[in-house]
């Protein structure tokens, strides 16, 4: 039973980590975008109306984007939560800065589930 749980954790998290890698990309994207509309408006020295309608789509594509990373932190620390319900120990950190409060197995808890420190479904944002 654990090695199932283990396993299907291990897909979300890999899942997860992609999905909030994808978002990070989109927004940079968006935003080199965003920077670059004007910058070319400028550039070719047009009237600050062209492609402003263009321009607000834009922005609010960065913006929507925005809320979408939120909505999947909010899944991120929801899923911390699961882990811990399904009997997979606390918060496990990836790669990237690490809260102060972190750590892999809490005092007390069976070390047993010392194994699945090396797998970050928590991975830091």
């Amino acid at each position: 039973m654990l090695n199932e749980r283990l396993s299907a954790a291990k897909k979300i998290a890999s899942e997860l980590h992609q999905a909030e890698d994808a978002i990070d990309e989109t927004m940079i994207r968006i935003a080199q975008l965003a920077a670059t509309l004007p910058t070319a408006r400028r550039d070719i020295n047009m009237s600050a109306i062209v492609g402003q309608e263009a321009m607000a789509k834009v922005a609010n594509a960065l913006a929507a984007a925005g809320e979408v990373r939120q909505l999947l932190t909010d899944a991120h620390i929801a899923l911390t939560a699961t882990q811990k319900q399904v009997g997979l120990g606390t918060r496990m950190f990836g790669a990237g800065v690490k809260p102060p409060e972190a750590s892999l197995v809490e005092a007390g808890e069976d070390r047993g589930m010392a194994e699945v420190a090396h797998f970050p479904l928590a991975k830091a944002s």
